[in-house]
């Protein structure tokens, strides 16, 4: 009988083995990853086209006092600004996009963290201007009632008549399960975003979702401020 044996590989059959499997692995790695930020930034068109819907369903609704709350400017509280931004066609803030001229005024509505941020999360929308609102039907009651609206189009009924209070001291703070996140959570080439935010286009008073972040004044107070056009017609870095 003849006597089989299996030797295995040999050490200069594993190093050509080892070197072939590099070798695709760095070709293959930068299309994967690719792949995995359009599929992220793809979700999150996806969710702030259902965004959209909530508010655009909110301001075209047979609520009344809601459809006043989306009209009324939300730029201006007190006589100082609150959320106006210029933007361009091409979905960027001139701000950022520099050079650039504006095409477009937009007012902040509503916002709200599609991310963890210092350890908390605005997991529900916001709107600028309802912190505080009194009972008598002025503009901080009117765009309360587009809030509620628009948060209950949304499923997100916690915070329906919610006050903001301060990290942490309301409805609006702490992952919940219907908190929107981003999927895509890194620089598309014009800043990192860490928020959701709904505007008004201040020449046709259509909705639009943007992503951007909350910027922190010296004065310890913030404001909103538009970076990247998600829906409609996303910008040039969220449709690569």
């Amino acid at each position: 009988m003849t006597k089989k044996t299996n030797k295995g590989f040999s050490l200069v059959e594993l190093v050509i083995v080892i070197a072939i499997m590099a070798i695709l692995a760095a070709a293959i790695a930068p299309a994967l990853l690719r792949y995995i930020a359009k599929s992220r930034k793809a979700v999150d068109i996806e969710t702030a086209q259902t965004i959209y819907e909530a508010a655009n369903l909110a301001s075209a609704g047979s609520n009344d006092d809601a459809m006043t709350g989306w009209y009324i400017s939300s730029d201006t509280k007190n006589g100082k600004s609150v959320g106006r931004s210029d933007v361009t066609n091409e979905g960027h803030n001139i701000a950022i996009d520099k050079g650039k001229a504006k095409d477009y005024t937009v007012s902040v509505v509503a916002w709200a963290r599609g991310i963890d941020y210092n350890g908390w999360q605005n997991a529900q929308f916001k709107g600028v201007l309802d912190n505080n609102v009194n009972d008598i039907k002025d503009s901080l009651y009117y765009q309360q009632c587009f809030t509620n609206e628009f948060l209950m189009n949304l499923g997100h009924n916690e915070g329906v008549n919610a006050t903001y209070q301060g990290a942490g001291n309301n409805n609006y703070d702490g992952k919940r399960d219907t908190t929107m996140e981003f999927r895509y959570k890194q620089d598309a080439g014009m800043g990192k975003p860490e928020c959701w935010i709904l505007v008004i286009r201040n020449d046709n008073y259509k909705p639009e979702v943007w992503i951007g972040d909350k910027r922190i004044n010296a004065g310890s107070t913030g404001s909103v401020r538009p970076i990247y056009r998600l829906y409609p017609d996303p910008c040039a870095e969220y449709r690569e």
